[in-house]
């Protein structure tokens, strides 16, 4: 993911938290997805378009977040 592809920059809330995500173009015409979660969390999703890749990140940071509350961690 380069910077020059940067589609744009969406805010996603989950379970009271807002997690940035960089949405940029791949070569391929298919979107990238980099959640910022954290420092050092810095996941990248890809998908066939921008909805598709907003749904993926909020299902998985949604996962994340639980599995961390049953784990106590985070």
């Amino acid at each position: 993911m380069e910077p020059t592809n940067l589609i744009e920059i969406r805010h996603l809330r989950v379970d009271g938290r807002t997690i940035p995500v960089e949405l940029s173009r791949n070569a391929g015409g298919s979107v990238a997805a980099r959640c910022l979660i954290g420092e050092t969390e810095m996941p990248i999703i890809d998908g066939p378009s921008t909805e598709a890749v907003m749904a993926a990140v909020e299902e998985a940071i949604e996962d994340l977040l639980f599995a961390r509350a049953l784990g106590g961690t985070g």
